[in-house]
């Protein structure tokens, strides 16, 4: 099985770097090659990082906006839309990235009490959050042809604390989070900060099989996914445990 260690961070970004470490080589040039391609079809740069941290090594994700991209609500329609277009330009197949967006759009949904269809996405709408969807469940039928197993799920460290979003200020986890933490096992950790994003946990909750409140101690192959933020003076992390 491939464990998600979910414990130290989740977003969309971080499991996405974790995903692409657990690849060979010459696989991890060509995602990195069709991510580029893609990313600057949408006006964006994407770039692959290795990172270093207190001894650990593993991989982050950068995305560069030469000329800002307007904000925007976004619909349903063209939010698969564009899924479906940078599905094309990563050579992915599988249904697991839409699978992604609808439990999106069906959290959002109950959050705003509207049908999901009717909802209009802000900050996951945009070019670089829809990439790393497609991206993520284009290399989630990968990982599992690779190594035979599901995707199992730990504990969710969510994080505490207030985070501004687009409608203002609001206590994490926000709203959209909390729908989609239904029936899922998390908990909050000690450090202030939103830990776990709506991207991240959807796309765990979209391919896990289940949760384990044990974290493996023993695996073929570990995979860090490095994000941007600190928490308590540490970068927060997906891993990745090929066991």
């Amino acid at each position: 099985m491939i464990f998600i260690d979910a414990r130290e961070g989740l977003s969309g970004d971080m499991l996405l770097a974790a995903m692409i470490g657990m690849l060979d080589d010459d696989e991890r040039t060509r995602i990195t090659e069709r991510m580029k391609a893609a990313a600057l079809a949408h006006g964006l740069e994407f770039e692959l990082l290795s990172i270093e941290e207190s001894g650990e090594s593993g991989l982050g994700i950068s995305y560069r906006e030469p000329e800002p991209l307007v904000a925007q609500e976004t619909s349903y329609e063209r939010c698969f839309s564009v899924l479906a277009e940078m599905e094309g330009q990563i050579g992915s197949n599988t249904p697991a990235a839409r699978a992604i967006l609808r439990v999106i759009f069906e959290a959002e949904g109950q959050a705003h009490h509207l049908p999901p269809e009717e909802v209009h996405l802000h900050e996951i709408a945009r070019p670089q959050a829809i990439l790393n969807i497609a991206a993520v469940g284009h290399l989630s039928q990968r990982l599992i042809e690779m190594t035979g197993g599901p995707f199992v799920g730990s504990t969710i460290t969510t994080g505490r604390g207030i985070v501004v979003v687009s409608h203002g200020a609001v206590r994490v986890p926000p709203p959209a989070s909390l729908a989609l933490l239904k029936d899922m096992m998390h908990q909050p950790g000690d450090a202030p900060g939103e830990r776990a994003t709506p991207t991240g946990i959807a796309a765990v909750k979209a391919i896990i099989h289940h949760q384990w409140d044990i974290v493996p101690s023993e695996f073929k192959k570990r995979s860090i996914g490095f994000g941007t933020r600190r928490f308590a003076g540490r970068l927060g992390r997906t891993s990745l445990l090929w066991v």
